[in-house]
């Protein structure tokens, strides 16, 4: 039987949300604070995986992740869209929107 990839409970905002608070968190008691807060909206796996620099909100999402690159986009905000893009194929290298769009900038 072939093992089945983790897909994380939370969306890619919520991910980017978490993770974002992970590293501004400067101590262990607000990392605690953080897994009270979020650990139940986003799924505990998911935030260990954060947490431990496993995973970034990019490869646990890479659709979503495209869909706010995209919307980035359309912001004028080509460059963030782009760090977003990257990110993505760094993990899912045939990721048609992702490589299409890392392509097509060089």
């Amino acid at each position: 039987m072939a093992k089945k990839s983790y897909s994380p409970l939370a969306s890619y905002t919520d991910l980017k949300e978490v993770e974002g608070e992970l590293n501004q968190a400067k101590t262990v008691d607000k990392i605690r604070e953080l897994v009270v807060k979020h650990g139940p909206r986003v799924g505990y796996r998911a935030f260990c995986y954060l947490l431990g620099g496993k995973m970034t909100p990019e490869a646990m999402k890479p659709d979503e992740a495209c869909v706010a690159a995209a919307t980035l986009e359309q912001q004028g905000k080509a460059d963030e869209a782009m760090e977003i893009y990257k990110k993505v194929i760094k993990v899912h290298s045939d990721h048609p929107i992702a490589k299409s769009k890392v392509a097509g900038n060089q």
